[in-house]
C-alpha cells in the first residue's frame, strides 16, 4: 500500500530519505510532535536514521504507509502523513505533521487531502480515523477542510500527559468522496 508518486503544483508526498534528516532534527526540538510520536528527541544523526529506516519498514512489514510531505519549491521535507492500519479490515488511522517554521501553508491540509482520497479511491480502504486533541485548532482546522466529520470525544484517552486527555474522533469514509 504505497503510491509511487502523489502530489501537485505544491507538495510532492515521497518516502523518507536520509537527506531529510534536518527536517527530523527541527521536529524533534519542537515542543508537541516528539510526545506523541517516534521523532527522536534529543536528536542524534543516528536516531534520524533510525526514524527514517522505522519509516521505510511500515510499508514493508504491512503496518501502513509514511511519507515526506515536501514543498515543490524548497523541494525539502517539511512534515509527515501516514496512514497506519487498525484491527478493522478497511480502516486505518492518519497522522501528520509540520515542523514549525513550515506551517500554516496549507502542506498539512493538502497532503491530508491528497493521501485519504487516493487511499480511498484507490486502495481498499473503507474508512479513515483522526484522532486530535481538542485544543489542537490548527489540526482540527486540517480535518474539517479535508473533508473530515466529527464523530465525537473519546474521554481520557490519551497518555502523553498526565492527567490524561481527550482525544476528538473524526472520519473520513469511502462514501464522502467522488
Amino acid at each position: 500500500m504505497e503510491p509511487t508518486t502523489l502530489g501537485d503544483d505544491r507538495i510532492r508526498l515521497r518516502r523518507w530519505s536520509y537527506d531529510d534528516l534536518g527536517c527530523i532534527e527541527e521536529a524533534g526540538r519542537d515542543p508537541v510532535i516528539p510526545t506523541s510520536t517516534t521523532v527522536p528527541s534529543p536528536f542524534s544523526e543516528t536516531e534520524g536514521r533510525a526514524f527514517v529506516e522505522r519509516q521505510w519498514g511500515r510499508a514493508a512489514s504491512g503496518e501502513g504507509i509514511s511519507l515526506a510531505i515536501t514543498d515543490t519549491k524548497l523541494g525539502t521535507a517539511a512534515g509527515l502523513v501516514c496512514l497506519m492500519h487498525r484491527q478493522q479490515p478497511g480502516v486505518v488511522g492518519l497522522g501528520y505533521w509540520i515542523v514549525a517554521p513550515r506551517r500554516r501553508h496549507g502542506l498539512a491540509r493538502r497532503s491530508v487531502e491528497l493521501l485519504t482520497r487516493w487511499a480511498l479511491l484507490q486502495v481498499s480502504v473503507d474508512r479513515i480515523e483522526a484522532l486530535v486533541e481538542p485544543d489542537n485548532r490548527g489540526s482540527i482546522r486540517v480535518l474539517v477542510t479535508a473533508g473530515f466529520h466529527l464523530e465525537g470525544i473519546l474521554r481520557g484517552y490519551f497518555d502523553f500527559h498526565e492527567p490524561r486527555s481527550d482525544a476528538l474522533l473524526y472520519s473520513l469514509i469511502s462514501t464522502d468522496v467522488s
